[in-house]
């Protein structure tokens, strides 16, 4: 938890999930929905439905992550669905087809 607690909420102050890569989130919620899938298996071929508790680090690993990544899929892909960075305002000009004042490298100073 202390690696999803920081996200969501930075994910929810900036309303935005620039900065990183969905497809880790993606493959975490494929390894928690496996790791609980086999707690399941193991006790349905055990026949002994207290075996899918037997586990509980693994079980709660599972649906700890589980929980927090169907957070950062609604995050990403339902409630923040703006691909720009709210702190690049080229990018903001460029979306809304605003001419450019000035570049921040400075390359466009005129020297005399």
């Amino acid at each position: 938890m202390i690696k999803y607690i920081p996200q969501a909420w930075l994910n929810y102050h900036r309303k935005s999930t620039v900065g990183w890569s969905i497809h880790n989130i993606i493959l975490d919620f494929t390894g928690g929905l496996l790791s609980f899938s086999q707690l399941i298996l193991d006790a349905a071929r055990s026949g002994n439905v207290a075996e899918a508790f037997g586990n509980p680090v693994k079980l709660g690993l599972g649906l700890v992550s589980i929980a927090f990544d169907l957070l950062f899929m609604l995050q990403h892909y339902i409630l923040y669905t703006d691909r720009y960075d709210p702190q690049n305002v080229e990018a903001l000009l460029r979306r809304q087809d605003t001419p450019e004042y000035g570049s921040t490298d400075g390359s466009d100073r005129i020297s005399v």
